[in-house]
């Protein structure tokens, strides 16, 4: 009998494998980060595990993956609430920017971190801009390091003198900074199982001509994705148009920047021949239904990207846009959100938005070959589904509970790497309580230095303070 790590017995698998099978009262077999073997309780006589973990009555689904999130914005929850996207930054993340510190960078990702295991995420990319000094693209990656998550920087550059002047801030970086900064992150987590690096220029207005050409060199190179906003408004195109007299997309296209390595986040302005181009390059896109809701920004041709073929993943967005890390919530919206708006319930059935949870997500990434499925030879990263819950309860379809019908609370056990992270509702890898009462005081701080608060009912609201 050989000895291996880990098995999960008993359980009732959703694979998302290339048959799309269900396979109830099976194991599934973990040796080091990967899965070894899936198949009937024949595997319990084959393998003696360190570790046996019944799933009886329960339901075990690969690990969602989240294509976009800030998570330095986790301590701006409930901020700058019920305005269009250049207004809510301009009264909210762009205030507090040059306010940011080690410190808070790191615990805001440990928070997000845990939302996202707690929703059944394992894999998440972070599109890290806050830089009002240098250093703290490393925070997140330690609290990647730290949580255990699956996590993929995405190594940003903003462009801050295109604030409004009343809350600009200082410049502490070039273009050429960045680019710097990226090979030497690149060069650390090269061989890293779980963290991993890409290019997030911000937005159109980010980057110059040449920045964005060198970026397309630079991917190529180091073999790097790049993930960009891309007309989640029409601010895009308009400011495309006054610089370069033509539109974002073309515009990008034009400097060679597309392609297939090419994660375009939000797409909500899309033109027929936006998403031929997308086609034609085979980029990708990320989609974030709850973030566009609170936004207002608008809908996404969502249905019709699937349809011409063109790989759609999903994503919460950063938290002071979505106020949650909880991927169940995103899920779900990207469901209804179709439905509502196009008058037809058959769109975006249960079984598509799971599947664009995780292998889209996986394909997103560029790593269907080791993500987004329950199959030998990928990595062990599988959400333990615990029925049993008033939010659920009684389940007939698992997909349809867990799109439709689910919380955190049914999240019953979490492993990244194959190793547990959350093992009946409690949080393994960290002191999750001391975590959330840390970053409760480091929010709190940070939002009295930067002269902050939420106004509710015409009178601004004390902060709460934790001891």
């Amino acid at each position: 009998m050989k000895k291996i790590d880990t098995i999960i017995k008993n359980a009732y698998l959703i694979t998302m494998n290339g048959k799309r099978e269900v396979l109830p009262g099976a194991c599934i077999a973990v040796e080091g980060d990967k899965i070894l073997a899936v198949g009937d309780s024949s595997l319990l006589k084959e393998y003696q595990a360190g570790r046996v973990i019944d799933a009886a009555g329960k339901y075990v689904f690969p690990g969602f993956i989240s294509t976009h999130s800030h998570l330095f914005q986790t301590m701006l929850k409930g901020l700058g609430r019920d305005k269009f996207l250049l207004d809510w930054l301009n009264s909210s993340v762009r205030v507090a920017l040059h306010n940011y510190d080690e410190e808070t960078i790191y615990y805001a990702a440990l928070n997000g971190c845990i939302e996202a295991i707690r929703s059944g995420t394992t894999t998440i990319l972070d599109f890290m801009y806050a830089h009002p000094i240098k250093g703290l693209d490393d925070c997140v990656t330690q609290a990647f390091e730290d949580i255990g998550i699956r996590g993929i920087l995405g190594r940003a550059y903003s462009n801050v003198s295109t604030f409004p002047p009343e809350i600009a801030c200082p410049m502490v970086e070039t273009e050429q900074d960045f680019f710097d900064d990226v090979r030497r992150l690149e060069k650390k987590y090269r061989d890293h199982s779980r963290i991993g690096v890409c290019m997030a220029p911000g937005i159109i207005w980010d980057h110059t001509d040449d920045g964005f050409r060198e970026m397309r060199r630079t991917a190529d190179e180091l073999h790097m994705p790049i993930t960009m906003h891309l007309v989640e408004t029409p601010d895009d195109d308009a400011f495309s148009q006054q610089m370069y007299q033509e539109d974002t997309i073309p515009h990008l296209e034009k400097l060679g920047v597309l392609g297939p390595d090419f994660i375009a986040v939000h797409c909500v302005y899309m033109r027929d021949e936006d998403l031929e181009t997308f086609k034609k390059y085979g980029v990708k896109v990320s989609h974030n239904p709850n973030s566009n809701m609170v936004l207002a920004s608008g809908v996404a041709r969502i249905p019709e990207m699937l349809e011409k073929g063109i790989t759609v993943s999903l994503a919460c967005d950063g938290s002071a846009s979505n106020d949650t890390q909880n991927m169940l919530e995103t899920i779900k919206a990207a469901s209804l959100m179709q439905k509502v708006y196009h008058r037809d319930p058959s769109l975006m059935p249960a079984s598509a938005v799971v599947e664009l949870a995780t292998l889209g997500g996986a394909k997103a990434l560029g790593r269907e070959d080791s993500l987004g499925s329950i199959e030998p030879g990928k990595k062990a990263d599988l959400v333990i589904f615990d029925p049993i819950s008033p939010f659920s309860n009684p389940v007939h379809d698992p997909v349809s509970a867990l799109v439709y019908s689910s919380s955190p609370s049914n999240i019953h056990t979490v492993l990244v790497d194959g190793k547990v992270v959350l093992e009946n509702g409690h949080m393994t890898t960290v002191d999750e309580e001391k975590i959330l009462r840390e970053a409760q005081r480091l929010g709190a701080r940070l939002v009295e230095r930067s002269g902050l608060g939420n106004v509710q009912w015409g009178q601004k609201m004390p902060p709460l303070h934790i001891g």
